[in-house]
């Protein structure tokens, strides 16, 4: 993986072993995780409206590929204490290979603790050897899914929930302790592409008030649809700021863009196996931060 950059200094953004976390800095970093690569870009806002968490990692196998985004209503303080909780549950979870079980851990958490901010949330895991991709949601809004073999975007919803009793689901973090998340599996091909965005990007307001909104995303999406990553990334940056007339100050502006490439040869046991012995062999936590 490669470390992110971070322009306000390496406070909140670090790179341990194979994982990127932050929130409240500026980064802006190509990434690249066994069978993904992509982009990931976060501003936050100079006020107190909002407040983004991303997560990026790969399990101890070598793997499995987590990606995780959320929105804080807050700053400092808040986003201090769900990007803490966000990073150890996603650490202590990581070689879980469903991410239901992280939104039900750090929701748990996030009620025990006493949290009341409002929090949104995304996860996703790819296995590349099944091309398997799966995603929960916490109230987070639903991100783009491109099929390489139709070459067009659709929306990716969330799963609908199973009858539970009167149980409430896929719900924002820290309403309620019992909410239960569903997962949305979907089989990846090399060439397929997803986007996740927070609502920094949805809701960016022109002079007018009006919202940039799902339906500008598409349309772009659908323009741009056979362009290279880094280039995609740019233009919904582009975009944005044009659209906005005065830059990305409304809010914290998130998004991860990625491509499906062919992952790891050979069998995923030897892969597994072998990764593990090396990290066994080399040092069992290495700390690298940008610049070094």
């Amino acid at each position: 993986m490669r470390a992110a950059t971070d322009t306000q200094g390496a406070e909140e953004l670090q790179l341990v072993c194979a994982e990127i976390w932050g929130g409240n800095r500026p980064v802006d970093t190509l990434v690249e995780l066994p069978g993904v690569r992509g982009v990931l870009y976060s501003r936050p806002c100079g006020g107190g409206r909002g407040g983004d968490v991303h997560y990026v990692s790969v399990c101890g196998s070598g793997l499995l590929s987590r990606i995780c985004i959320a929105d804080v209503v807050g700053h400092g303080e808040s986003v201090a204490a769900i990007s803490h909780e966000m990073h150890a549950t996603l650490r202590r979870c990581m070689n879980q290979p469903d991410q239901r079980r992280v939104l039900r851990d750090l929701n748990r958490r996030l009620v025990e603790i006493g949290f009341r901010a409002m929090t949104t949330a995304v996860a996703a895991t790819y296995y590349p050897p099944a091309g398997s991709l799966s995603i929960s949601y916490a109230g987070h809004p639903p991100g783009w899914l491109r099929s390489s073999a139709s070459r067009g975007w659709a929306v990716l919803p969330p799963a609908e929930p199973r009858a539970r009793d009167g149980r409430l689901a896929n719900m924002a973090l820290a309403v309620d302790a019992g909410v239960s998340f569903t997962r949305r599996d979907v089989r990846i091909a090399p060439g397929d592409r997803l986007l996740l965005v927070t609502d920094g990007v949805l809701e960016a307001p022109n002079p007018g008030q009006e919202l940039f909104g799902a339906a500008r995303v598409a349309a772009l999406l659908d323009r741009a649809a056979d362009a290279p990553i880094e280039v995609l990334a740019s233009a919904l940056r582009g975009e944005l700021e044009s659209f906005t007339q005065r830059g990305l100050e409304h809010d914290d502006v998130t998004f991860v863009l990625l491509e499906f490439v062919p992952g790891p040869r050979g069998p995923a046991v030897w892969h597994a196996v072998r990764n593990r012995v090396l990290r066994r062999r080399g040092n069992s936590q290495h700390f690298d931060r940008p610049g070094t």
